[in-house]
């Protein structure tokens, strides 16, 4: 027993405390910890807070100046410039045109809102001479001198700041040309009370914040329920006095603007005195009675009265610290928990619980990482549902939420649990399959996903049938890198797009070349078009029996600086995806009636012009361009050919066969333009006035060796002609051709035996040649 003569009731007390010090010491390191990780998330989650106030604001400047964009290119805008370039007066065409002008504007101001409030506070059309032509608060004094002309004549549009009675005022500024130059500014003030609560959407009373957007022309105070923010209204700028050492600050850049958005926020409260400095000072003070106790009990080691006193208030004490134990550990628990879950959301689509994009990269990066030391390969899908938008659009975005979770759930049910599935956003997804061992195993991920979608997919009692179209890229072959893989899976699905969707590709390097040389074609194409480069030429019609010119077909050409000579079958296509078809058909319209109009002091030809089935989506405003150009031109109806393709005419409703309806009435001829090739049927050359059809070149080319295309020929040269339709055969090249198109009645051709398409001077240089030889004939007979 003297081995234990050590371990006394004073060895018990000391070891007892010793412990308790510890315990004591780690209790309040970590509360500290826990307090220290809640303000780490406070900032994290003010800054997406301000960052999505950002960004809102970037994207609604951003859609603002393309509602201005589209707004300077409306039809009253050119038509007023025009007729006031050719000189109307108010009494006459200008005064129409205005009203018409100032019409479009108020009603551009008054239809854009949001949430209930105008976007646009004012808007104005300034001309180049500093003079107001529209503006929807007249009342309301503007100082001009403050817009910058000189500047505005080399840009197309800019954001300008102005100093009002109320702080600044933000302007949308857009250059208006006429015949590519500027004429006049269009003016839009943005709702600087929109713009405030934009910025302040997630702010209260009690939030204790203060948001500041800082702009070249002044400060605008957002929000302010912050103790200490000051603003000072005349000189427009905002500050904080206070406590600096408490407050939270940010100050973020409003992307593609001169703003900043400076924002002050309280930290988190520190009212409960279980996350307070008071807590963690309330916990040290219990160390000093066991301390003294201590020290006491080493000075009187007998006194058995006193130390069973001191053991009884250690125990209580530990009572205490075992409740409030208890308590610190749910707290910390709860932090813990909230810190996951904004980690989760961080790195996840809120919608469908997939990996977002940001995590998505990075996992496959972290998986490039693992094959390069392995030596294995990784297949990457980017994925696109086909016609996702007609969903969004006839059945609501719910419907296509709905949808897109459902898409999820397949694409994890297609794929192995070692497999990754994200969405990169809208209705993109992107499938991470590693260790692949060759391109036929990717085949069959690929089919299988494919076939996955074959299924109808049923939302709100509704079946839907959607498909999708996959490209695909291999690491180490098609990259190195997430961001390059992802580029070439990327331009491997645009492939599938454009060979009809539901399929699947990989990525190959002809692929790259392809959109380098798409994305080449569609910026010169816009440089082409503003800066006039492209030329119209044009082919003879001829009559097949006398030989004599009739009509000209009016054919766009394109020479690049860059690029050379640019076929119209590259350039129209990319022309009817981006929209530019509008622009080139409405100056090929313009500029060949023109010189129609011109010619007809030379002889009557009639000039055919081509449409694009993208022009007839907008019926009314075709319509309406083509009278007014007639109008302007002095052309008459009659020596104007509209050339329409076949698959123009399925499944095309009222508004098209009231179009063509009523430009028949006016005289325009109608013409169905390479007849055989599409979707030809003789149910709607009953429908539609036609007075012409063209036989395309292909049958023409073999007519005269291949029994079968002369057959064909000899019958659309019957059907015509028992429907009282006018024949013109394309690309004819020699005698023998049009020999054989004249003995069965053809009326009209064209094609490289007669004259290749030619530019306007030379074709007029053929009509006059044409009118002298018909004059000499005359003189001749009149002699004999």
């Amino acid at each position: 027993m003297t081995q234990f003569k050590w371990f006394n009731s004073k060895t018990a007390i000391i070891i007892a405390g010793t412990l308790l010090s510890a315990y004591l010491i780690l209790i309040l390191t970590v509360t500290n910890l826990g307090q220290s990780r809640l303000k780490e998330s406070q900032n994290s989650a003010l800054n997406l807070r301000v960052s999505n106030y950002t960004d809102n604001l970037s994207f609604f400047i951003d859609a603002s100046e393309k509602n201005i964009a589209n707004l300077s290119m409306k039809r009253d805008v050119s038509t007023y410039f025009s007729n006031l370039a050719a000189g109307m007066s108010l009494q006459y065409g200008l005064g129409s045109s205005l009203f018409s002008l100032t019409r479009t504007i108020d009603n551009f101001s008054q239809s854009n809102k949001m949430d209930g409030q105008l976007v646009y506070s004012r808007v104005m059309i300034v001309g180049v001479g500093q003079s107001v032509i529209v503006d929807t608060q007249p009342e309301s004094h503007f100082d001009i001198s403050q817009l910058p002309f000189k500047e505005m004549e080399s840009l197309s549009h800019k954001i300008h700041l102005v100093r009002g009675e109320d702080g600044p005022i933000i302007q949308l500024l857009q250059t208006i040309y006429h015949q590519n130059k500027p004429v006049a500014i269009l003016v839009a003030s943005l709702n600087t009370d929109l713009l405030i609560r934009m910025l302040s959407t997630q702010e209260h009373l009690d939030s204790g914040s203060c948001l500041n957007l800082v702009t070249p022309a002044g400060d605008i105070v957002v929000w302010n329920s912050l103790n200490g923010c000051v603003s000072d209204t005349e000189l427009g700028t905002t500050s904080y006095y206070s406590d600096t050492s408490r407050i939270i600050y940010f100050e973020k850049k409003v992307i593609a603007t001169p703003f900043v958005l400076e924002s002050w926020f309280e930290p988190v409260s520190e009212q409960d005195i279980f996350t307070s400095a008071w807590f963690i000072a309330a916990i040290s003070l219990l160390a000093l009675p066991v301390f003294m106790g201590l020290i006491y009990l080493m000075r009187i080691n007998n006194a058995n009265l006193v130390l069973q006193t001191q053991v009884e208030l250690s125990s209580e004490q530990q009572q205490k610290l075992a409740m409030q134990n208890t308590q610190l550990h749910e707290e910390i628990t709860k932090r813990k928990a909230s810190e996951s879950m904004l980690a989760y959301q961080a790195t996840h689509d809120e919608l469908t619980n997939l990996a977002n994009r940001t995590h998505g990269m990075a996992r496959l990066q972290e998986a490039i990482r693992s094959a390069a030391v392995a030596q294995t390969q990784i297949l990457l899908l980017f994925i696109d549902l086909d016609n996702f938008k007609q969903v969004n659009d006839t059945e609501g975005h719910h419907a296509g939420d709905l949808l897109l979770k459902q898409t999820s759930e397949r694409l994890l049910k297609s794929v192995r649990s070692t497999d990754i599935v994200a969405r990169l956003g809208g209705d993109e997804f992107l499938v991470i399959v590693p260790d692949i061992q060759h391109q036929d195993s990717a085949k069959v991920v690929a089919s299988s996903i494919l076939s996955v979608f074959e299924k109808p997919f049923h939302i709100e009692q509704q079946e839907f049938f959607v498909s999708t179209s996959i490209g695909m890229s291999i690491y180490p072959k098609d990259g190195d890198n997430a961001a390059t893989l992802l580029k070439r899976a990327d331009t491997a699905l645009y492939s599938v797009k454009d060979m009809g969707r539901n399929g699947f590709s990989f990525y190959d390097e002809s692929m790259n070349l392809d959109v380098q040389r798409n994305f080449a074609l569609n910026v010169r194409l816009h440089q082409a078009i503003q800066q006039g480069d492209i030329e119209i030429y044009y082919q003879p019609i001829l009559d097949l029996s006398s030989r004599k010119i009739v009509a000209a077909e009016a054919l766009m050409r394109w020479t690049d600086s860059e690029l050379g000579f640019v076929s119209p079958e590259d350039f129209i296509p990319l022309a009817e995806k981006n929209g530019l078809i509008h622009r080139l058909g409405d100056i090929v319209l313009l500029e060949a009636c023109t010189q129609a109009a011109a010619w007809q002091a030379i002889s009557p030809v009639k000039i055919a012009i081509n449409f694009s089935s993208v022009q007839f989506r907008y019926c009314e405003q075709l319509q309406s361009r083509i009278v007014d150009v007639l109008l302007q031109t002095g052309l008459p109806a009659s020596q104007l050919d509209m050339e329409v393709t076949e698959s123009l005419l399925i499944d095309q409703g009222h508004a098209l066969m009231k179009m063509l309806s009523y430009l028949k009435q006016l005289g325009v001829g109608l013409s169905i333009d390479d007849f055989g090739t599409g979707y030809s049927a003789l149910s709607y050359l009953q429908r539609f006035s036609f007075t012409k059809l063209k036989i395309d070149r292909a049958f023409i080319n073999n007519m005269t060796t291949c029994s079968s295309d002369a057959s064909l020929v000899s019958a659309i040269l019957a059907m015509a002609k028992s429907l009282k339709l006018k024949v013109v055969a394309e690309g004819i090249e020699n005698e023998q051709q049009a020999l054989f198109l004249q003995q069965r009645s053809c009326e009209y051709g064209q094609g490289y035996l007669f004259s290749r398409p030619v530019p306007a001077a030379e074709f007029t240089r053929l009509l006059l040649r044409e009118q002298h030889s018909i004059g000499l004939v005359e003189k001749v007979e009149q002699a004999s």
